[in-house]
C-alpha cells in the first residue's frame, strides 16, 4: 500500500506540473489588444476621422442625427463614408464592430423591372470588400448573412437582425420600418486603417424612400504572437 500511495503522489504532482505549464503557456499566448477607434456619436462634434462623399465628391458637412433616442451617424442615401485611422498600435489582426440601421424600403434581393442588380450595401477595408450584401425590410428575401451573388442566396427578410424599430421617413410610424444589425468581423491586417461604408442603389430612390445610418463603431487592433 505504501508503494501505491507513493505512485499516486507522484502522479498527482505530475498532473499538477502539466496543468501549471499549460496555464503558463496559455498566458504567454494571450494576444495584446488596443482600441484603434471608437465612436458612439453621442458627442455631437463632427468626427474628424470620418468623411462623407457622394457622386460629386466630398460632402461639406458630416451628419449626426437623432434616431430611436440615440445619436447615429447618418442618415445616408447614395453616399459612401470613409473612416481613416493613421496611428494604430502594432497588430496583425483587426476586429471591426458597428451597428447598421437600414431605414424604410430596403427590398433585399428584389431586382426591379429593367434592372440588373438589387440595392446592395458594402463595407471595404483598405479598398478590399469584406461585405457585399442585401437587406430586406419587407417580404422580399435578402442575402445577409451571406454575401450577395448573382445566383441569389435567398435568406428570409431580417435574417440575423438584432431587432426592428420605427421607420425614419416613408415608414415613419411603422414599428418594422427600420432593421438593426450588429456586425462583427475579424481580419488579418497591418498598418493604418481605411474603411468605407457604402450603399450601392441601382434603382432611382430618394432620401425618404430608403436610407441607412451607423453607430457604435469600434476597431480593435490585436497583436497575436
Amino acid at each position: 500500500m505504501g508503494l501505491i500511495n507513493i505512485l499516486k503522489t507522484q502522479l498527482n504532482y505530475l498532473l499538477l506540473l502539466i496543468f501549471s505549464m499549460s496555464v503558463f503557456a496559455c498566458s504567454k499566448a494571450v494576444p495584446e489588444r488596443n482600441f484603434a477607434y471608437y465612436n458612439d456619436f453621442e458627442n455631437t462634434d463632427i468626427p474628424t476621422k470620418m468623411k462623407v462623399y457622394d457622386a460629386f465628391g466630398l460632402v461639406d458637412s458630416n451628419k449626426i442625427a437623432r434616431f430611436n433616442n440615440n445619436n447615429v451617424f447618418g442618415r445616408f442615401n447614395s453616399n459612401f463614408v470613409v473612416l481613416k485611422v493613421d496611428s494604430v498600435a502594432p497588430h496583425n489582426v483587426l476586429k471591426i464592430e458597428f451597428d447598421l440601421f437600414l431605414h424604410d424600403n430596403w427590398k433585399g434581393n428584389f431586382i426591379p423591372p429593367g434592372g440588373s442588380l438589387p440595392d446592395i450595401f458594402q463595407v471595404k477595408l483598405d479598398n478590399n470588400p469584406i461585405m457585399i450584401t442585401t437587406f430586406s425590410n419587407d417580404n422580399n428575401p435578402q442575402s445577409f448573412p451571406a454575401n450577395y451573388q448573382p445566383t441569389m442566396i435567398n435568406n428570409p427578410a431580417l435574417s440575423n437582425s438584432w431587432g426592428t424599430m420605427e421607420g425614419a421617413c416613408s415608414k415613419l410610424g411603422q414599428k418594422n420600418g427600420t432593421s438593426w444589425y450588429r456586425l462583427e468581423f475579424f481580419t488579418l491586417h497591418k498598418g493604418p486603417i481605411e474603411m468605407s461604408f457604402q450603399d450601392v442603389l441601382f434603382t432611382a430612390s430618394d432620401f425618404c424612400t430608403k436610407s441607412w445610418s451607423i453607430d457604435n463603431i469600434k476597431l480593435t487592433a490585436i497583436n497575436k504572437q
